[in-house]
């Protein structure tokens, strides 16, 4: 239960610094308003893609543990576990790179 709270609290202060710096960079380049230089795009989306790192590496983490933790329970077998480990790796990478893909798709959107 105590991960499971400082999994809550980490993201609490992550969500806190994302969107507040996401704000002020859209305060302080103007991105509301007319022309935007090509700066302010690449800094959101560099403050975008660090954040999107940042949500999902722990994320994928977490569950790996969980599920290490589940099937070291309920499967004996050595090889068995090795193998269940390597398909999860490949499943958290293609998740991993869908949630990369869509936390960058609405936050920072089809800017230039």
């Amino acid at each position: 239960m105590k991960l499971s709270k400082a999994m809550l609290f980490y993201y609490l202060i992550i969500t806190l610094l994302f969107f507040s710096g996401r704000m002020y960079i859209v305060e302080t380049y103007h991105m509301e308003e007319g022309p935007v230089a090509l700066e302010a795009f690449h800094r959101l989306f560099s403050w975008v893609n660090l954040f999107a790192w940042l949500y999902i590496i722990p994320l994928l983490g977490f569950g790996f543990w969980q599920f290490k933790r589940y099937f070291s329970q309920r499967v004996s077998s050595l090889p068995l576990r090795i193998v269940l480990s390597l398909l999860y790796i490949g499943f958290a990478a293609a998740v991993g790179y869908f949630l990369l893909f869509l936390f960058i798709l609405l936050f920072y959107g089809f800017a230039p």
